[in-house]
């Protein structure tokens, strides 16, 4: 047994008049902000809320995310995520499903709650933050009468720390079950897999959702005594004035935010000469947009791989890995998610069930600590995903070079058949992305009389330019074989995606198979 969240007191101990977070002109301390979560947790504890217990949480990116976050932990509670860009139906399905007994959500949220909270019979208490809680709890008030007392909560490695919901673009949510054990391995896996160390005179900028993926990054700053930096959300120049006003060090964005970032008109015209490291996941990284990056920022990219089941660091790819200016090797390399991390035992599997040998496609498949502990209330899924000797069967279809080096291709759900050959739209993707005329670009497969599927192109076109179906169509025909190519090409304004910045490929592909039946 270990007391819950003990790993947080460090930087209060070493820096407790450091300031930890900075946001919209506000600057708390270590101190501040420590007797803060000390007085959540405790406050949720007298509402009669007992280890174990689920609190889903609706926020927006605020110190109010981390203070919930890490409250939770001290309390030996488990937490459930919602977002916002999900739909009020799905929010509700999480919350039941999850058995969540508290809500804590910013005061904006509000009537979505009250639009669903006839269907939410298990949450006992509502606490309402940055709002007029009108007649449900205050947040200010539930701490306002607490102790400011460290929780002496203590709680095991097998307890769950959250249940992360996926997005649901195939079906219902599952819930992952995340466990402290979990928790702790992927903290110390991070550490140790780190290539520039992480220091009290780090300043982080944080502007992915703290709730869900950012969560990870910001608090490996936190404990180490830096500060963290948040931005409600992302907006290209307010990224930059940031960087070069407060000498960011190190950022986290998701993809589409680095191509944003390198696209803006202006993103010469500031000094972001302070930032070290950028890190960067969760959805595909054009490498042309990546060595545009580069070029503007300098190497300092780092790509960490990881999903929901087994948060990263999995595989990563530091940033002396690739180089510019150096041979073939390393400029392939940009495309690549790079190698395995220490802590962690990485396989990529044939269709016999075999280890792949260099070149050829297989599925990623993981074993170790990190890995969930299943899916919450559904032993079918779980045993689907995980097998009898502990791998976890990614989805994610890979190959790997002869320096070990691993270059993922694509989802195998997103897999198109045509005429009986499959397709992977992420190899058809990278070689449109190449054209300088294009931002982003999506391929799914589309109903085909002859054919079953046919490839369809959505690109979205840079700022300016002028490119036609034609020009991308044969671009390809130079590039892939004839049957990858797309038969058809749309340009769109833009890209359906979920709160991570991933592409909603379901979305786009219901619109072309309604009225068929089925979706492959």
């Amino acid at each position: 047994m270990i007391r819950g969240g003990y790993m947080l007191n460090w930087p209060v101990e070493r820096y407790p008049d450091k300031v930890a977070i900075k946001f919209e002109g506000q600057e708390i301390t270590f101190r501040e902000l420590d007797e803060r979560i000390n007085r959540l947790a405790n406050g949720m504890s007298d509402l009669g809320l007992k280890r174990g217990d689920r609190v889903a949480a609706l926020l927006y990116n605020s110190p109010r995310a981390v203070e919930v976050r890490f409250a939770l932990m001290k309390a030996g509670l488990c937490m459930v995520a919602l977002n916002v860009r999900q739909t009020e139906e799905e929010n509700a399905y999480i919350i039941n499903h999850s058995e969540s007994s508290l809500l804590i959500l910013d005061g904006e949220y509000l009537p979505r709650w009250d639009r669903i909270k006839s269907q939410c019979k298990g949450i006992r208490h509502v606490i309402v933050a940055a709002g007029d809680p009108g007649s449900y709890l205050s947040y200010e008030k539930v701490m306002d009468a607490s102790s400011p007392g460290e929780p002496e909560v203590m709680v095991s490695l097998d307890d769950l720390e959250r249940i992360a919901y996926t997005s649901g673009t195939t079906g219902r949510p599952k819930g992952i079950m995340k466990t402290i054990g979990n928790d702790l391995a992927r903290l110390r896996n991070d550490f140790i897999n780190q290539d520039r160390l992480t220091t009290a005179e780090d300043v982080m900028l944080n502007v992915a959702p703290l709730t869900h993926a950012a969560r990870v990054l910001f608090r490996k700053h936190y404990i180490k005594g830096a500060c963290n930096i948040i931005l409600r959300g992302f907006h290209e120049e307010k990224v930059l004035e940031t960087i070069q006003k407060e000498r960011v060090t190190a950022a986290m964005f998701v993809p589409t935010m680095i191509i944003r970032l390198v696209l803006h008109p202006k993103v010469r015209e500031y000094d972001v000469r302070s930032l070290q490291r950028v890190f960067y996941g969760t959805a595909p990284m054009p490498a042309d947009k990546l060595k545009m990056a580069i070029d503007i920022f300098g190497n300092i990219f780092r790509q960490n791989y990881g999903l929901s089941e087994a948060t990263q660091p999995v595989i990563f790819l530091p940033p002396g890995d690739v180089a510019l200016d150096g041979d073939e090797k390393h400029l392939r390399r940009l495309a690549s998610a790079g190698r395995p991390a220490l802590g962690i035992e990485v396989r990529i599997v044939n269709e016999n069930g075999e280890e792949a040998a260099p070149g050829e496609l297989g599925e990623i498949n993981l074993r170790g600590e990190i890995v969930m502990k299943g899916y919450w209330k559904d032993p079918e899924a779980t045993a689907e995903a995980i097998d009898e000797k502990g791998w976890l069967h990614t989805g994610d279809i890979a190959k790997k070079d002869e320096d070990g080096f691993i270059y993922i291709v694509d989802r195998k759900k997103d897999m198109i058949i045509s005429g009986g050959f499959n397709i992977y739209p992420r190899e058809v993707e990278r070689v449109i992305e190449s054209h300088p005329g294009v931002q982003e670009v999506a391929v799914i497969g589309v109903p085909d009389e002859m054919w079953g599927e046919s490839v369809k192109a959505l690109v979205v076109p840079r700022q300016g330019a002028a490119i036609t179906e034609e020009e991308i169509i044969e671009l390809c025909r130079g590039q892939i074989a004839s049957y990858k190519k797309p038969k058809s090409v749309e340009l769109v304004d833009d890209l359906p995606k979920n709160f991570q910045g991933k592409i909603l490929k379901r979305v786009l592909r219901e619109k072309y198979w309604q009225g068929v039946g089925r979706m492959v």
